[in-house]
Order: C-alpha cells, then structure tokens, then sequence
C-alpha cells in the first residue's frame, strides 16, 4: 500500500427526503488499498460507496479521485468500475465479449483488446471458457467474468457492491482469498462494500465500521477486533461479551475493575477513568478460560448451552440470573450442558469503554 491517497471525501453529507444518511464524513483512501466499508443494512455504506461513482449525488462536501474533484463529474468520466452484487453480465454474451465489452465501445485497438483479454482472464483462471454464456457458468465464474470486465479498463479504483452474497459459503470463502490475490496482483484500489463481518476481515487492509451515516472506527482488521473503540464496534465486529463494570481505581495505564458481582480484573489502558465510573468491558469469547477443575480466584458457572462449531465450540455459561457468558473452547469432550465451570480471563485482551 503506498501514500497516495487515491480517493478522498472530504466533509461529505447526503440527505435523502430532509433526512441524512451520511452525516459529515471525511476519509482518505490510498493507491493500491483493499478497504472495505462495514456496516448493517441502511447504515449508508452503499450510498458512500455510490458517491464514488458518481450514481449518487453529494448533498455536500466534495469528492476527489487522483486529487480530482469529481463531486459534479459524470458517472461515465470518473476512473472507477463497479461490480454489482448480480454481476450485471449480458446473458446473449460469450465471456469474452462481456469482459471486452467497455473496450470495444471505446473503439480500442482489435489488437490491444484481445492482448489485454488474454492477459485478464489468466488473472482471473477462466481459460478455456472464453466462448461460454454466463447461463453455463458457475455463480463463482460469473464472479470472474464481471472482475475480469472490471479490472481490464484498468480504473484507478474497483468498486464492489456486496459482490459475494449471492454465493453459497464454501465458494464465497474461495472467492475472497482470489479477489485478495487479484487486488494484490493489479495494485488496484478496491472499496469492498459488505455487511457480513468474517469477508471484511479476511480481505481488507483496512476496514471503515459505518453506523447511522458516520464511520465509528476505521483501523486494520486487528485493530478494530482487538481494540474497538465503540460498543457498536464491539458488538458488531466478531462476537462478544459485554457486561457492565465499575472503576475501582487507575495508575497510569493500568486499571482496576469489578465485574460480575464484585470479581476484580487488571487490564491496560490508553484511556483515563474516573474512580467508581461504570464502564462497559468487552471480553471476547476465546478470551474467557475455563476448567472443570475448582480454581482460585475464579468465577463459578454453570454450562446451559452447547453450540458445537467444528474448530471451536462456543460454550452458554450462566454465572448469575442476571448474567451469562460465552466461552469457545477446542476441548469440548470435557463439557456438557448441566456442568459447573470454573472461569477466569485472559486480562490483557479486555477492553473498557464508556457507556
């Protein structure tokens, strides 16, 4: 990823019907980036993304493409390409002549599209099915044929609008580990617009978590699952377990708090509390250790669900009736709906937040 910042908001808002969707958001995007824009459904992800392309006009603010304003430039004279989430390929089309379709209406050299075809549907390991239809390939093929069509107008930027929802999981799970090789491979930027969660993580050099129309944490795909900085973000990113907690006292980085019904956990901290503030904690579930065995200085529970997960099996763990936790273990032979746990934490891993 270079430093070349390749696509900018700035101070960008859109209102639809005197109600705004995107609310202010300033956000610059680098040269050769993979980031993707999280969120749930309405969040405004998809109208960020469309302004971009110019299909969506800017109520506000500007737009900047390769330090271009384009805030008021036509669709079809922005550097960019969209992939849809249906793929949007002519069905009456052989794969070749849908990859090769924008090239041909810009009346390309014959033979600089047929070396540039060749060249891109290698990339995308669709030899030997250049004279298909769309209506004899896989929803996986398909997905090909419309990133070969993108990628082959070489755009400053690819946009891909939720481009593997309609794929079932296996073949979503192959497709994200090729659009990373293809991104890699070009050094195209892509805006991945997604709501699903394990895709932004396993892609995206940086992830942007929109809510209600602003960008709640935008960080790299670790940084936001380890150190969310909004209980929105850590709850939507991954799973975990939020439970309310109370300062007992802070020295410089180091906090001390009650949680769960008097139970004192030591965690680090850039943030500043105030003595007895009540706090959110985050505890991810593989950071909740537990054992049959009695321990010391251990919260008891009793196991009142069992989700088998193959790799990992995610323990319900009732501690009080006001309180359950979730717990993934590798080991769950040892376990059973019924038994009492013993649990402890892995404190480095907890996060403090405000309410």
């Amino acid at each position: 990823m270079k430093d070349n910042v390749i696509v900018r908001f700035d101070n960008v808002s859109k209102s639809f019907n005197n109600t705004n969707v995107i609310k202010d958001i300033s956000l610059d995007i680098y040269e050769g980036e993979f980031i993707t824009f999280l969120g749930p459904s309405g969040c405004g992800k998809t109208t960020l993304l469309r302004m971009v392309s110019g299909l969506e006009k800017v109520s506000s603010g500007k737009v900047f493409i390769d330090n271009k304003d384009v805030t008021n430039v036509d669709p079809t004279k922005r550097e960019v390409n969209t992939i849809f989430q249906n793929f949007a390929l002519f069905p009456k089309m052989t794969v070749k002549d849908n990859i090769t379709f924008g090239l041909r209406m810009k009346k390309e050299n014959p033979k600089e599209i047929e070396k540039r075809c060749k060249e891109v549907i290698k990339l995308v390991k669709l030899e030997g099915f250049e004279n298909r239809y769309p209506s004899e390939l896989s929803g996986g093929q398909q997905q090909r044929v419309a990133i070969a069509r993108g990628v082959i107008m070489n755009p400053k930027v690819l946009l891909l609008d939720e481009s593997l929802c309609s794929l079932d999981l296996k073949l979503k799970k192959s497709m994200q580990v090729e659009l990373k090789r293809i991104q890699k491979k070009l050094g195209i930027t892509f805006i991945y617009v997604t709501h699903a969660q394990d895709e932004a993580l396993s892609m995206s050099d940086r992830i942007a978590i929109i809510n209600n129309g602003v960008i709640e944490q935008l960080g790299t795909p670790s940084d936001i699952y380890i150190s969310p900085k909004t209980v929105f973000v850590a709850d939507f990113i991954g799973e975990a377990n939020i439970v309310d907690g109370k300062v007992i006292s802070q020295k410089d980085d180091n906090l001390t708090l009650s949680i769960l019904n008097n139970y004192k956990i030591n965690i680090k901290t850039s943030e500043v509390f105030k003595k007895d503030e009540i706090v959110k904690v985050i505890i991810r579930p593989e950071d909740v250790k537990i054992s049959p065995n009695t321990l010391t200085n251990a919260i008891n529970g009793k196991i009142t669900d069992f989700i088998y997960g193959g790799e990992n099996t995610k323990l319900i763990i009732k501690i009080d009736d006001n309180n359950s936790l979730k717990s993934s273990v590798t080991d769950e032979e040892r376990y059973s709906v019924g038994k009492n746990v013993y649990i402890k934490f892995e404190e480095k891993y907890i996060v403090a937040l405000r309410k």
